[in-house]
């Protein structure tokens, strides 16, 4: 099981322009795995385009709010995830994970580069900042891995991406999530062979 969601501090303005707190309290947008024991996430707040909004008092994250996995091009997602250590996962985690989050597309493009070596492996068109909050956790990507922990600060930059937790606790990571205009990790490749000319005209 999870654990409960974070205490969210949102402030705003009144009618005066002097600085208030509008929201404070458990963040409503919390799930819970029913596939996955302790797999949970926490969104305590997103924003929908490039205009942010700091006139009115809408809630981006309130409980009725549709808030997507990843974030289209514009859009930014704060999330609090907590992973369980791999040996809790079914033989079937990868499935399960990704249809819980809707995220089928993302996991197939992890995967193309990836040869399946481990089933959290995913690809968003984001601009990832993570902070490890609370435990020790391996980044894994298609050439490499590397052991992060608490305090530990993760860009991650539209690659192909997975989290393993080998110890026999869970670890928490704080996500900001910038979507980032489409394009693929062999796109990428191109252009990194292209002459500096060429590249700035594709």
């Amino acid at each position: 099981m999870s654990r409960a969601a974070v205490r969210r501090v949102v402030t705003g303005h009144n009618d005066e322009g002097r600085a208030v707190i509008l929201f404070d309290g458990p963040s409503p947008q919390h799930f819970e795995s029913e596939a996955i024991p302790g797999f949970g996430a926490t969104v305590p707040w997103m924003t929908r385009s490039a205009e942010i909004d700091h006139v009115t008092d809408d809630d981006a994250a309130g409980a009725k709010a549709e808030i997507p996995t990843f974030p289209a091009s514009g859009q930014t997602i704060l999330r609090i995830a907590d992973f369980p250590p791999d040996t809790v996962y079914p033989t079937n985690a990868g499935n399960a994970i990704f249809t819980e989050i809707d995220g089928h597309d993302e996991a197939e493009a992890g995967a193309d580069s990836s040869g399946g070596k481990h089933f959290w492996f995913h690809r968003t068109d984001s601009l990832d900042y993570a902070v490890v909050l609370e435990g020790e956790i391996v980044l894994m990507v298609d050439d490499g891995e590397t052991v992060v922990r608490a305090g530990d600060v993760i860009v991650q930059r539209a690659t192909s991406h997975a989290w393993s937790n080998r110890t026999d606790q869970a670890a928490r990571i704080l996500f900001v999530l910038i979507g980032t205009p489409e394009l693929s990790a062999v796109e990428i490749g191109e252009r990194r062979q292209q002459s500096p000319d060429e590249a700035e005209t594709a």
